[in-house]
């Protein structure tokens, strides 16, 4: 475990394994714990790093968040890598956002970016922001209201009780991070121009989540091909193993 002093925070974050360097990106309120089933595999070849964004976990904040997470998040992934050197990245989900932001400010640290399920708004099939407004039930009726309907959303119901540690993360997505995930507009002529190479990537068992839309949305966009990953919006975690022969297939151009 080792932390980095950034501005307006402190970040901790795990480095494992070695060769070269592949850092591994959470979504929405989850934390470099997601990626505890496929670090070790990963670990076999690759210098792995994991970290907790700001805000979550074990990278408090120094006071009150920013107006533009996506961007602080985006610009911490830029001050690690200036620790660590240029590497690849896996990013899930709503941290898919944060390297698409961080490709746009910093080109040059990312060699392969693995985007996996990127909810991209403009994306989403139509119908899928037709549900509770989340946010606002955080502000209004507080955590436990929130929570509840953005499990629902997901799909698991009733959503599970919440650890202390998943209460501050949650807390933290509803009121800052999900708000700015779902106004992210990515900078496609960026992108196009980024000397990254860009891979978009789906679940084999996640067709019917709006995310997999998107992100088909995404790589039409941007002109690359889809790439299927093992599992679902989670395979990282519920298919280990698989997921990461798959990623090294896919960082090797395979």
């Amino acid at each position: 475990m080792t932390t980095l002093a950034v501005p307006g925070a402190t970040l901790t974050y795990d480095v494992d394994g070695r060769g070269p360097v592949l850092l591994l990106i959470p979504g929405g309120p989850a934390d470099s714990a997601v990626f505890t089933p496929i670090r070790p595999l990963l670990a076999e070849d690759h210098t792995v790093v994991t970290y907790d964004p700001r805000g979550l976990s074990r990278s408090p904040l120094d006071g009150t968040p920013g107006d533009d997470p996506i961007g602080d998040h985006a610009d911490d992934v830029h001050r690690l890598l200036t620790v660590l050197g240029p590497a690849d990245v896996l990013a899930s989900s709503g941290g898919a956002l944060t390297l698409l932001e961080h490709l746009r400010r910093h080109p040059g640290d990312v060699r392969t970016a693995v985007l996996h399920e990127p909810p991209v708004t403009r994306y989403l099939p139509d119908g899928a922001l037709d549900g509770p407004d989340i946010p606002a039930l955080f502000r209004d009726q507080g955590l436990e209201a929130a929570y509840a309907a953005f499990m629902k959303v997901v799909g698991v119901d009733p959503a599970p009780p919440l650890d202390p540690r998943a209460e501050g993360n949650f807390a933290y997505f509803f009121g800052h991070l999900m708000p700015a995930v779902g106004a992210y507009e990515p900078d496609l002529g960026a992108l196009r121009a980024s000397p990254a190479r860009l891979v978009v990537a789906v679940g084999a068992q996640s067709a019917h989540l709006p995310v997999h839309q998107a992100a088909h949305g995404l790589a039409a966009a941007l002109g690359v091909a889809i790439e299927t990953f093992p599992g679902g919006h989670g395979g990282f975690a519920t298919d280990a193993p698989a997921f990461a022969q798959r990623l090294r297939e896919v960082l090797e151009g395979c």
